[in-house]
């Protein structure tokens, strides 16, 4: 179980259900299959080769936000209509007005809707009832907003919050980038981008390129800072940061094998690497939000 772009969130672990009541909770919202008429349906599915819809290991949870979408894209409505509206002004002499544009791509788009292909997918979200820390494995703030929704519609008292930092990542990574000095327990790799505020946003973009100090601190000095940067933490796991926290393209280092030369089933494997990989997420947020001075306390 290795999550690949998240988002970090917080939450109240004293207001965590057990693992009975959550289960329970998501199974009233479990993802059933679309309607003939609906664009995209949400609902909870299993997260892990067990079955069950809450993953449950020490302190850790996962589960997963399953959906179904209808491929039509406005395109595909907007030609056809048009194509309809053209047979029609030659059958009536004139071309249609908006309401009967209106009405015609409405009829189209209930006519297709019932055709279009279905895409499923699921989103994993991990929880640590020790930190209060939440992963959704989705850079997406759409998507983040879409599971805050469905979550609290769904599961009664515990609310979900967006992380919120002492210090601006802008500012942290700026700091580090122009210092050459990663905070305690990250490196800094060879992937970073610099964007000015000035009026268009003039960027510089390093890919698998040394990073150097003088040539950073340049651009700084012109008015840049420090978008993304790539960082690896404690040798385990390499990551890009984002100005809005968002932590892309995880990847483990030097994962250990668990099977030691033994048959073991999907299920023993995904418990191993679900509590090693937990372990991990867990060190890595608390360590990036000491970097980042902590979380911010409000008045």
């Amino acid at each position: 179980m290795q999550l690949k772009n998240v988002r970090i969130v917080r939450f109240d672990p004293g207001t965590f259900p057990s693992v009975e009541v959550l289960e329970d909770q998501l199974a009233k919202r479990g993802l059933e299959a679309l309607g003939a008429l609906e664009r995209e349906r949400y609902g909870f599915v299993p997260p892990s080769p067990d079955g069950t819809l809450v993953h449950a290991r020490e302190s850790y949870r996962l589960i997963a936000l399953g959906s179904e979408k209808k491929l039509l894209p406005s395109t595909v409505v907007r030609q056809t209509a048009d194509q309809r509206a053209q047979k029609l002004e030659l059958q009536q002499g004139r071309a249609p007005g908006k309401k009967q544009m209106r009405d015609l791509r409405d009829q189209v788009e209930t006519e297709l809707l019932s055709r279009a292909f279905t895409v499923r997918q699921s989103t994993r979200i991990w929880f640590d009832l020790e930190t209060g820390f939440v992963l959704i494995d989705n850079a997406s703030h759409k998507l983040e907003e879409t599971f805050f929704e469905v979550w609290h519609q769904t599961v009664s008292g515990v609310e979900l919050q967006r992380l919120e930092v002492e210090r601006a990542p802008l500012s942290a990574m700026t700091h580090w980038i122009a210092s050459g000095e990663a905070p305690t327990g990250f490196s800094i790799d060879q992937e970073a981008e610099l964007r000015s505020a000035a009026a268009g946003q003039a960027t510089v973009r390093y890919l698998r390129h040394v990073l150097d100090e003088a040539e950073i601190r340049k651009h700084i000095s012109n008015g840049k800072q420090c978008t993304r940067l790539a960082l690896t933490w404690r040798d385990r796991i390499a990551f890009v940061l984002g100005e809005d926290l968002s932590l892309k393209r995880l990847q483990w280092v030097d994962k250990e094998s668990d099977e030691n030369g033994t048959q073991v089933t999907e299920e023993e494997r995904f418990d191993v690497d679900f509590i090693l990989s937990s372990g991990d997420l867990a060190g890595l947020c608390h360590d990036l939000v000491e970097a980042l001075d902590g979380v911010l306390q409000r008045a």
